[in-house]
């Protein structure tokens, strides 16, 4: 009998930037609000295996949704091979450059913040996809 390959394709049409900072989830939330305009909540958890729980934030407006998760918990990492970033920020639908651009400038100016980029990896947004 011959096998068959299921193959899927997920969907990583969207953005998502990586940031490296100190400040507790709460705290960094709040940052966030305040220097680019948005109301942050606090959500259920981002659980993976039942084991490994994210602090998770979301913003909504108009035909978006905006995701702020930990990389980290206290049983291990959400991204193990990005162990550097602190936090990650998903933007439902893709973002055009120009305003990726002021996101990443705007969070750049927070002084607690060590480093911001762009992640294009499709491996890596992969794991956001739910």
């Amino acid at each position: 009998m011959a096998k068959q390959l299921l193959r899927i394709d997920l969907d990583t049409s969207f953005s998502l930037f990586g940031i490296s900072c100190h400040m507790k989830d709460f705290r960094f939330a709040w940052t966030i609000n305040k220097f680019l305009g948005v109301d942050f909540k606090k959500s259920r958890p981002y659980i993976i295996r039942n084991d490994l729980e994210f602090s998770q934030y979301e913003h909504t407006q108009d035909t978006d949704t905006i995701y702020l998760f930990a990389n980290k918990s206290h049983n291990g990492f959400l991204i193990t091979k990005m162990k550097q970033v602190d936090y990650w920020i998903l933007f439902h639908n893709t973002v055009d450059e120009k305003t990726v651009s002021h996101y990443i400038s705007t969070i750049r100016k927070i002084q607690s913040v060590l480093t911001v980029f762009e992640e294009k990896n499709k491996q890596i947004k992969e794991h956001f996809v739910f």
